[in-house]
């Protein structure tokens, strides 16, 4: 189901949306202030966002240009009794789709979400024809991306946990909000923990809510995220940074869609799909004790693994040139491309950092350059300074053991005789053989 958000602090203009879109299908979320809004796409990253221009906390092109910069999927129209032609050309040049004066008739209404329709139809009928994957925020031709794509999308139907595995910024949370989207729970809420985001005893409570005087400084009830996520799916970001102390309560969860919310001993039941990821290696931290075992196995049922960018050199020109189109838009730049050589650089660079890394030089190279194209001078220091064989040849340990384990399967008759020589159990090299896509 779409979903579409309305920030307004007009409680009639919200409820008469909130109607009118519903009656065209959409999941309707509301909210009356710029941060409650924010917070909104954050968690949801809805199809499109109806933007007031004048809110209490931030002014509607304030909200315009963090919801932009934060997603490339959530289309903006900005509705406004303040209308000027001045801040109309300004909230379309810094990308939102359309513009509407207050007050205005469904009819109109009506136009906007048509042609709306016809551009993202338009847009992904382009794509196909490109050989590109685009959606949810994911763009991509890489045909090792396109087969975990793939796989992700014939699992989402199933009711089963699934851990998300990949290095930071390659896109574990867009995969996650892709999953739920193409699952029959799509109807139902999407809500993220940042398990990394909280200290312990806020974590439980932001995990499983907890009642007035519950602990100090708990001065009202709160309602936690798995309730919040009954019907839908619940996914935890940074799983490795649960502490032990709640992660037994959290394999209870998952096991029984039971719990206890803190200071209330009554248990609670609720329907939610877990989906986890993690950029560290919870195998090993099962080994060293950091995190249960069972607690291990039992997220762990569907692994999927998202490559990095170097490991998709395809993907480096294709996000660069859309990111630039993107970056050049909301800062009001006449950047037009990326000169020859200053691609080259950005394809033989191994982006650590991944696709966030990527966007972030992008976005920066944009605003100071000075010409028409993207220069060499424009790119900052790390990457104008690295080359081929910078750090002497040092490899990161994953790719080590890619390459040890590549051999060990060729250099041996069966995958038994493989992990023995490895000294790991068979189902051990069958996960990492999934993880390092060798066949």
């Amino acid at each position: 189901m779409k979903k579409a958000l309305i920030i307004d602090d007009d409680p009639n203009i919200l409820t008469t949306l909130e109607i009118y879109l519903e009656d065209k299908d959409f999941e309707v979320l509301t909210a009356d202030t710029a941060q409650a809004g924010l917070e909104l796409v954050r968690q949801t990253e809805p199809d499109i966002v109806l933007l007031d221009m004048k809110l209490p906390d931030k002014s509607g092109l304030e909200v315009l240009s963090e919801i932009v910069t934060r997603t490339v999927t959530t289309q903006v129209l900005m509705i406004t009794a303040y209308a000027t032609v001045e801040t109309a050309v300004k909230a379309v040049k810094m990308g939102a789709f359309d513009y509407l004066p207050k007050p205005f008739v469904p009819g109109q209404l009506d136009l906007v979400l048509e042609k709306l329709h016809r551009f993202n139809r338009m847009e992904k009928e382009i794509a196909l024809l490109k050989g590109i994957f685009s959606e949810g925020g994911f763009v991509t031709r890489s045909k090792k991306l396109l087969k975990i794509l793939n796989t992700s999308r014939r699992v989402a139907d199933s009711i089963a946990t699934i851990l998300i595995g990949g290095e930071s910024g390659t896109g574990k949370s867009l995969l996650a909000r892709l999953i739920h989207d193409w699952s029959p729970r799509s109807s139902g809420p999407f809500v993220m923990v940042d398990c990394a985001g909280f200290q312990e005893n806020l974590l439980e409570s932001d995990l499983f809510g907890h009642t007035k005087g519950a602990f100090t400084g708990a001065v009202k009830d709160k309602i936690g995220k798995l309730d919040l996520a009954d019907k839908g799916t619940a996914f935890l970001d940074e799983i490795s940074e649960v502490p032990k102390s709640i992660q037994g309560k959290l394999l209870r969860f998952i096991q029984d869609k039971e719990f206890e919310t803190i200071g209330d001993p009554t248990p609670k039941t609720v329907d939610v799909r877990i989906i986890a990821a993690t950029n560290r290696d919870l195998e090993s931290m099962v080994k060293n004790q950091s995190f249960r075992n069972d607690l291990y196995f039992r997220l762990n049922v569907i692994e999927i693994f998202l490559p990095p960018l170097r490991e998709r050199p395809e993907d480096i020109g294709l996000l660069a040139e859309m990111h630039l189109t993107r970056s050049a838009k909301l800062n009001g730049k006449s950047v037009e491309g990326i000169g020859e050589k200053t691609m080259k650089m950005l394809q033989s660079y191994p982006w650590p950092g991944n696709v966030r890394e990527l966007i972030n030089t992008i976005e920066r190279a944009v605003i100071i350059s000075e010409g028409k194209v993207l220069d060499l001078h424009d790119l900052p220091s790390s990457i104008l300074n690295y080359t081929p064989d910078h750090g002497i040849g040092i490899k990161s340990l994953g790719e080590i053991e890619k390459e040890h384990i590549q051999k060990a399967i060729l250099h041996t008759s069966s995958l038994e005789e493989a992990a023995g020589i490895l000294g790991i159990d068979p189902a051990t090299l069958w996960r990492k053989r999934k993880k390092y896509q060798l066949d």
